[in-house]
């Protein structure tokens, strides 16, 4: 059989010779996507999921305000405290964050130095009530204890009130339209004293109801927790959904590399994908840009799922 030789390839630069090299530079961009499907998923593999891991993680998520994801990496029988946290104290010292001195795991705990930042007295009288006062550098080491579950580790939230029984609690909401703020009272019913309020949009965790009447907790400004009633009757009550887990928030970090790399590899027909579009009509056109704007959506939060749990990198959503 003859070998082929120089004349019978074709001239460079005619149209035969460019299918050929697009036919071999395909292949080469395709093994560039795998290389870095490959790399991420090592990257997923190989992460750290230690105890003093998980804190960092739901400092970053807690300071950011992002509660729901923060809650992730908490017990879920804890969950109604760090909602009590939030919707009671956090509020009330709206620029105070926390930071992460130093920790360490031992046994079933980890023990953690944490220092709050912009701390205001709100703050500190509240700490100082709950047992956990704060240094003359608003710090405090935290003893947190580890419980597993059907999900591994999680976190024990000890900074809600730590006589409420949190099996009973249920949160609600004004939903009268013309009503900006409700009373919270020493007692159920209208002749007694009124000790607090609920404005709207707020939250308020209550628990046993009897006539129309809730009991309800709340914290007031020299940062105790005290117990009132509330008219619960036509409120919005939530019975158990605390935090609602949104698709890239329930998703894990495994699943998150899969589907990124799955949805970056038609960019590798990126060039024909755009002269595609322009043949299309109006209404295609519309359609595209609709697509394209919710790739990017999709593409940012799952980029934003693995910075953060590869290197606790926080991007805003």
């Amino acid at each position: 059989m003859r070998e082929p030789t120089w004349r019978n390839w074709p001239e460079v630069g005619s149209r035969s010779s460019c299918l050929i090299l697009k036919d071999i530079a395909m292949p080469k961009k395709l093994s560039y996507w795998i290389l870095l499907g490959l790399i991420m998923i090592s990257f997923s593999s190989c992460t750290n999921y230690s105890n003093e891991r998980s804190l960092k993680k739901f400092i970053s998520r807690f300071n950011m305000k992002e509660y729901a994801s923060a809650s992730t990496y908490i017990y879920p029988d804890d969950k109604l405290q760090l909602a009590f946290f939030a919707n009671e104290v956090r509020k009330k010292a709206p620029n105070a964050f926390v930071k992460v001195d130093y920790c360490t795991a031992k046994d079933d705990e980890v023990i953690a130095t944490l220092k709050w930042v912009n701390a205001n007295d709100f703050l500190r009288n509240y700490f100082a009530n709950i047992g956990k006062k704060l240094n003359s550098e608003d710090a405090f080491v935290d003893k947190i204890k580890v419980k597993e579950t059907v999900n591994g580790p999680r976190l024990v939230f000890n900074w809600g009130c730590p006589y409420i029984n949190t099996e009973k609690l249920k949160l609600a909401r004004i939903t009268f339209e013309n009503v900006e703020r409700m009373n919270i009272r020493s007692g159920a019913g209208k002749n007694n004293r009124v000790i607090g309020n609920l404005a709207r949009g707020d939250d308020i965790l209550i628990d046993n109801s009897e006539n129309g009447w809730s009991r309800c907790y709340q914290v007031n400004d020299e940062g105790q927790v005290q117990v009132g009633y509330i008219y619960t009757k036509d409120m919005l009550i939530t019975e158990s959904a605390f935090f609602s887990l949104g698709i890239f928030e329930s998703m894990s970090l495994l699943v998150a590399v899969i589907i990124i790399v799955v949805i970056c590899f038609p960019l590798i027909y990126l060039r024909s994908i755009v002269e595609a579009i322009k043949l299309l009509g109006c209404f295609s056109m519309l359609f595209a840009v609709i697509l394209i704007m919710g790739f990017i959506y999709v593409f940012y939060h799952l980029l934003e799922k693995i910075l953060f749990e590869l290197f606790i990198i926080n991007l805003p959503y």
